[in-house]
């Protein structure tokens, strides 16, 4: 399947959100973008789908999955997909002395801060694991840990990551789905669907014959994209 030929079905419209890593305030901007953008385009219905890394790098990852938890409870159809941080954060709570430097190097400070634990210089990653999981409420895990790492809609495919070139969708592996990048996006050819995806950070948006990425930075850019999908057309909305 290619993207010229890739399509949403009749009278549905799908905004897929990047990463959000602990950005509360581009999440709820671009929430009310799209909610301005359906008031001038009415639509019958809507989806938003979410694709991963909610924690992390940003300053308000509790806040951002308070939110997240809100939306997955609310008449809004909503579908939430897992990321390789919100994987690398409950792997760490299991496993902190094995992952806990990559861990924090690649923002789990922030997000640990955002539950008021401080991973202070001394304190051993077993320590901080410990407060961590007391400190980070259990409606928060039960969230993560339920979260599904794909979802099908007509001629698409959203995921974190990508998908293994080669394997069938029933056969990929869960870490590719979450963790892949080279050999995914390195893959020219069409998948049996177009994948969108975030997971590798880019600067604007990046649309291929066979592959949408919409991570566009939003930690240090300030901007989170939707792509928006309706029939046989694509455009963004971006904070």
């Amino acid at each position: 399947m290619e993207l010229g030929t890739a399509k949403i079905g009749e009278g549905l419209r799908v905004y897929a959100i990047g990463d959000i890593h602990g950005c509360l305030r581009e999440l709820q901007s671009l929430l009310e973008i799209i909610d301005n953008d359906l008031a001038l385009y009415p639509i019958d219905h809507h989806k938003l789908i979410f694709l991963g890394d909610y924690v992390d790098r940003g300053p308000a990852a509790q806040e951002v999955l308070e939110l997240l938890i809100a939306l997955n409870n609310s008449d809004r159809d909503t579908v939430i997909l897992k990321g390789n941080h919100e994987d690398w954060l409950t792997g760490f709570l299991k496993d902190p002395e094995l992952t806990g430097t990559g861990y924090m190097r690649w923002g789990g400070i922030q997000t640990l801060a955002s539950y008021g634990v401080e991973a202070e210089p001394g304190i051993s990653f077993t320590d901080i694991a410990r407060r961590a999981r007391k400190a980070i409420p259990r409606t928060h895990w039960v969230f993560m840990r339920g979260l599904p790492l794909s979802y099908t809609q007509d001629d698409y495919l959203f995921v974190h990551a990508g998908i293994r070139p080669g394997v069938a969708m029933a056969s990929q592996m869960e870490h590719d789905l979450m963790w892949i990048r080279d050999d995914f996006l390195c893959h020219s050819a069409p998948f049996e669907k177009v994948v969108v995806h975030g997971h590798t950070p880019i600067d604007v948006p990046e649309v291929c014959n066979n592959r949408i990425n919409i991570d566009t930075r939003c930690f240090d850019s300030g901007m989170l994209t939707a792509l928006v999908l309706e029939g046989s057309q694509h455009r963004m909305l971006r904070t």
